[in-house]
């Protein structure tokens, strides 16, 4: 399976989790400002991971394409 398609995937996953706690009425809103901010985290790190994985392979097919170029 492809990286990118996986980190998509856990994305997925932490919006869910995200969706679970705010739609909890028993959970006050300290708890859930509380649980929420690692999972806010977690996102931005992954969005950040696929962000670089795709400047990668995008400098991978330029310098590609330069060797050929040659």
């Amino acid at each position: 399976m492809d990286i990118k398609a996986c980190l998509n995937d856990y994305i997925k996953e932490l919006e869910n989790e995200v969706m679970r706690i705010l739609s909890n009425p028993k959970t006050d809103k300290r708890t859930k400002n509380l649980a929420m901010k690692p999972l806010t985290s977690k996102k931005q790190i992954i969005l950040n991971t696929i962000d670089a994985l795709e400047m990668v392979d995008r400098v991978a097919e330029e310098e590609k394409n330069k060797k050929l170029g040659e």
